[in-house]
């Protein structure tokens, strides 16, 4: 008869593993700790899981073109990228994309500086302003936006020097305090990128983050490929999303316990029994990849 593992099951075999029968050599919330440690990061970077397979998808937002990448729910993130079931280019360097995807600087000088005058405001021609491209400065203090998100409330700016100023992406309205007064003919300089919104065509994952060029101009449904990490086992009950899989975590957890107590000779003994397992997981999926059709490269 098979086993059945649940998280008492793993426990015990790594107790058996690691010669830590009692809880007074090591508990259940330490033996836990290691067990989901190595299930939930590890063991998903060893055999990419096909059984977590997925898709993560979201609607994009108007004027919005940076998002945050989900990476407390997925390891990974794969290409192709599509919008409404369309292609868009993928990217992993900046670089490139922004060389291939540029953003439009206006670089302006609609104030001089008198030696008494703090403020200044303008209302620059081309907008909606891109978020996170406007930089002011008479060369003595510098005020530059650093917010992501497209507003259509003001957005306030510290200076430098602790001067203040504010910013409206769609109505292009600018106004800058300096904490002293810029000196008597300097010029200040202002640069910004304007954006048209429209459908995305290229997409950057970078930072932990995907940005898309241009900016959506509307709701997009996004989709891309993705290997989805495993939720924990809490309970004593609780199994993994296979059952196979578990020898290789209770052989997983036990390598990293010897690696924490400097056991070496005992993590190379446990690390030939956990290869043998990955292999009988890994069959899995290289059957399966058996009956794929290679793409050609042209």
């Amino acid at each position: 008869m098979s086993t059945t593992w649940t998280l008492s099951q793993i426990r015990q075999k790594v107790r058996q593993v690691t010669g830590r029968l009692s809880p007074n050599e090591l508990t259940n919330n330490q033996l836990d700790t290691y067990i989901n440690q190595y299930y939930q990061y590890t063991f998903p970077a060893e055999v990419k899981l096909e059984k977590k397979h997925t898709y993560y998808e979201f609607l994009t937002e108007a004027n919005q073109y940076v998002y945050t990448l989900p990476e407390t729910v997925y390891t990974n993130f794969e290409p192709p990228a599509t919008l409404d079931n369309l292609f868009v280019d993928w990217y992993q360097d900046p670089a490139i994309f922004f060389a291939e995807n540029p953003q439009q600087y206006n670089r302006l000088t609609p104030w001089t500086g008198d030696g008494s005058t703090v403020t200044f405001t303008t209302t620059v021609v081309a907008f909606p302003i891109w978020p996170d491209t406007l930089v002011i400065t008479d060369n003595v203090e510098v005020f530059e936006d650093t917010n992501q998100t497209f507003s259509t409330a003001d957005i306030n700016i510290t200076g430098s020097l602790n001067g203040t100023a504010t910013i409206n992406y769609s109505t292009g309205v600018i106004s800058v305090t300096f904490n002293s007064a810029p000196a008597n003919g300097q010029v200040i300089y202002l640069s910004y990128a304007q954006f048209v919104a429209g459908r995305p065509t290229a997409v950057l994952e970078y930072n932990s983050q995907l940005q898309f060029f241009t900016v959506p101009d509307t709701a997009y449904r996004f989709r891309i490929k993705a290997y989805k990490i495993v939720d924990p086992l809490v309970n004593a009950t609780d199994t993994p999303d296979l059952n196979e899989w578990g020898p290789t975590i209770a052989y997983g957890a036990s390598r990293d316990i010897h690696t924490n107590f400097g056991e070496i000779e005992a993590y190379q003994q446990v690390t030939m029994l956990y290869k043998e397992q990955l292999g009988y997981i890994l069959t899995r999926t290289l059957q399966n990849l058996l009956n794929t059709r290679v793409n050609p490269n042209f």
